[in-house]
C-alpha cells in the first residue's frame, strides 16, 4: 500500500501535523511535494460545472492529486491512499493504511473521509472491515482529503484528466462526472478521516488554525462572479428549496429503497 500525503513546501507545520497523526497509528507515509499555485505558470482552465475560471490553487491541487495517481501507477503497488495534509485520522485507523487486504474487489476507489454533508449510499455494505462498512456511493460527496484506490483506477484517472475542467473532488466524487461510475466509488462508514475544518464542527481541534484552515476557499471566492443583494436572496431561496426537496426524496429513498440518505459519521 503506497500512502501519499500531499504537502506544500511552504507548509511545514502541516507536514508536522501529518507526521503526528501517522506516528499515532504506527504507519509510515511518503510525502509528495505539492504543486504550488503561487509558483510557476498555469493554463487558465474553465470550470465546466460553474462557468468560472479555476483558481491557480484549484488547478495546482488537481495537478498534485494527478501526480499521486501517476506515482501509484509507477510504483508497482496494487493500491494506494492519497491524503491532503489537513486531515485528522479516527480511532483504529491503522488497518486502512497499513496494507490493502481490506480493499474490496468490487471497488476502484474507497472514500475514507466524510465531508459531513448529506449523501446517498447503498444500505448494504459490500464488505465490513474493523467494524466499518464499505458501501457503494451513489450520491455526491465532495472533499478529496483521504481516499484509497487501486492501480488500475489510478491509471484510468490519469487518462481521464488530461484536460482539467473542474475541481478535483468534483472530478472524483460527483456522480454526474464521467469518471465516477468507471471508478466504482465506495464510501467507508463511519469514515476514518476528516479534514480539520470539518472536524472543528464536531469538537474543538488542537493546534493552530493554519494547520487545517482551507487555503483554497478564499482564493476560490475571487474567481466567482459577485452577486447583487436581490440575486443573493434569490440564490438562497432556490438553494433552500432545492435542499428541502433533496431531503424529502432522500428520506423516502431511505424508507422504501435500497439506498440510505444522510451524513457520513466520523469515528
Amino acid at each position: 500500500m503506497l500512502v501519499l500525503v500531499i504537502n506544500l513546501d511552504r507548509a511545514p507545520e502541516r507536514l508536522q501535523h501529518m507526521e503526528r497523526e501517522f506516528a499515532r497509528i504506527g504507519v509510515a507515509f511518503t510525502r509528495l511535494a505539492a504543486t504550488d499555485g503561487q509558483a510557476g505558470d498555469f493554463d487558465s482552465h474553465v470550470n465546466a460545472l460553474e462557468g468560472r475560471r479555476l483558481s491557480r490553487g484549484e488547478t495546482a491541487c488537481f495537478i498534485s492529486h494527478r501526480r499521486c495517481w501517476q506515482a501509484l501507477v509507477a510504483s508497482g503497488e496494487s493500491h494506494g491512499v492519497v491524503l491532503e495534509d489537513d486531515v485528522f485520522l479516527g480511532e483504529g485507523a491503522a488497518p486502512f493504511f497499513r496494507d490493502a487486504d481490506w480493499f474490496p474487489t468490487k471497488a476502484g476507489i474507497v472514500k475514507l473521509e466524510t465531508y459531513l454533508a448529506p449523501t446517498v449510499i447503498a444500505k448494504a455494505p459490500v464488505a465490513t472491515v474493523e467494524g466499518r462498512g464499505v458501501h457503494l456511493l451513489t450520491g455526491k460527496h465532495l472533499g478529496a482529503g483521504a481516499y484509497a484506490l487501486d492501480a488500475a483506477t489510478a491509471r484510468m484517472l490519469v487518462e481521464a484528466s488530461a484536460t482539467i475542467d473542474r475541481q478535483v473532488d468534483d472530478f472524483l466524487f460527483d456522480p454526474d462526472g464521467e469518471p465516477f461510475g468507471r471508478a466504482r466509488v465506495h464510501q467507508l462508514v463511519p469514515a476514518v478521516a476528516i479534514q480539520g475544518l470539518k472536524l472543528g464542527k464536531l469538537r474543538a481541534v488542537e493546534g493552530e488554525a493554519r494547520t487545517y484552515q482551507s487555503q483554497l476557499y478564499e482564493e476560490r471566492l475571487t474567481t466567482r462572479r459577485k452577486l447583487g443583494a436581490l440575486a443573493k436572496i434569490r440564490r438562497e431561496v432556490v438553494s433552500g428549496a432545492s435542499k428541502a426537496g433533496i431531503a424529502i426524496a432522500g428520506r423516502a429513498r431511505t424508507l422504501f429503497g435500497a439506498t440510505r440518505w444522510g451524513r457520513i459519521p466520523f469515528r
